[in-house]
C-alpha cells in the first residue's frame, strides 16, 4: 500500500533537505576559512548568529515569548546551548587536530545515536525500511568522506564518536520544547549560549585572544558574516523540521551534508571526484529520495 504523508510531514521533510544543503555549504565556507583560529571562528560565528535571531523574533513580536522561556525553561535551553552545542563543537574542532580528515565520516555516527535515543525517549517507531535506508546514507557519506579506506583510531577519532550524541541530547530535549515555544526562540538561545560559552572559553584559554580578532581579514569578516547567515538559516529550517517530522528520520538525511562540501569543493578548488566518491553520492542521493518518501509515525503504547 502506498504511504499517504501529510501536508506538515512534507514541508518538515523539506526544511530539513534544504538545512542539509545549507550545512554542507557551512562546512565549505569553514574550510576556507581555516586561517582563522578555529575556536575564535566558532564562537564569533556562533554569537553573531544568536544576536541576528535575536533582532528577528523581535521584529516579529516575540519579546515577551523570549523572556518568559529564558526565565522558565532556562536549563534546558542552557543544556541546548552549551552542552548541546559548545561541547560537541569543541569535540569536533579539536579531534580534527588530531585525526585525518578522511575520519570525520565517524561524525555521521550520530544516525545511530538518534535511532536509539527517539526511539527510548521520544517513541518514534523506527522501521526496517528507515534503518536501513539511514544506514545506507551512513555508508554514502563514509565512501565520500573516506574514500572507503579505514585508518588507525586515535584520542580524536573518539572526540569523533562521542560529539554527535551530545548534539543527539540536546536535539531530543529541543524537540519537546517545540512543542511549547516557537523553533526560533529555541535556535537562538542554542547560538546565543553556545556562542557566548565558546567565547568565554576562548577568552580564557586563546593565546594572543584580542590580536587574533583584530587581525582578521576583511574576507574573513565576509566570510565569518556569510557562515552566521547560514547558521541562521540552516538551523531554523533544522529545527522547524525536526519539530514537525521524527528526528531520527531528520537526521538520517541531514548526515549526508558532506556531499554538498565534497561538491562544492570539486567545482570551485578543484578537488578531484574519484569513482569511490561518485559512488558515494550516488548511495546517498538514493537514499535521501527514499527517505523523504518515507512516512514516519510513533510507538504503539
Amino acid at each position: 500500500m502506498k504511504e499517504i504523508i501529510s501536508h506538515k510531514e512534507t514541508v518538515g521533510t523539506i526544511s530539513v533537505i534544504t538545512a542539509t544543503i545549507i550545512t554542507g555549504l557551512n562546512v565549505y565556507l569553514a574550510k576556507i576559512a581555516s586561517f582563522i583560529n578555529w575556536l575564535l571562528l566558532a564562537s564569533i560565528t556562533l554569537t553573531l548568529a544568536g544576536l541576528i535571531l535575536t533582532l528577528i523574533n523581535f521584529f516579529f513580536g516575540k519579546v515577551s515569548e523570549i523572556l518568559k522561556s529564558g526565565k522558565k525553561y532556562f536549563l534546558k535551553l542552557l543544556w541546548i546551548g552549551a552542552v548541546g552545542t559548545t561541547v560537541p563543537m569543541g569535540m569536533t574542532f579539536y579531534g580534527l587536530r588530531l585525526s585525518p580528515i578522511s575520519n570525520t565520516f565517524l561524525l555521521q555516527t550520530e544516525v545511530l545515536y538518534s535511532m536509539i535515543l527517539s526511539y527510548i525517549l521520544l517513541g518514534e517507531r523506527i522501521s526496517r525500511r528507515q534503518f536501513f535506508l539511514s544506514l545506507l546514507a551512513f555508508l554514502g557519506v563514509f565512501l565520500i568522506t573516506s574514500e572507503g579506506t579505514l585508518r588507525w583510531m586515535s584520542l580524536g577519532d573518539l572526540l569523533f564518536l562521542l560529539a554527535p550524541f551530545f548534539f543527539q541530547c540536546a536535539h531530543v530535549v529541543a524537540k519537546n520544547l517545540m512543542q511549547i515555544i516557537s523553533p526560533l526562540t529555541v535556535v537562538m538561545y542554542r547560538h546565543l549560549i553556545g556562542g557566548l560559552a565558546s567565547l568565554l572559553i576562548f577568552m580564557l584559554f586563546g593565546s594572543n585572544h584580542l590580536e587574533d580578532a583584530l587581525n582578521i581579514p576583511l574576507r574573513g569578516i565576509i566570510i565569518i558574516l556569510c557562515i552566521s547567515l547560514s547558521y541562521v538559516t540552516g538551523n531554523s529550517l533544522w529545527y522547524y523540521g525536526i519539530k514537525n517530522i521524527n528526528l531520527s528520520k531528520a537526521t538520517a538525511i541531514m548526515i549526508t551534508y558532506p556531499t554538498i562540501s565534497v561538491i562544492l569543493a570539486v567545482i570551485t578548488l578543484g578537488e578531484k571526484l574519484s569513482s569511490i566518491k561518485f559512488i558515494g553520492i550516488i548511495i546517498v542521493f538514493f537514499s535521501i529520495l527514499e527517505l523523504s518518501l518515507s512516512k514516519t509515525s510513533k510507538r504503539k503504547p
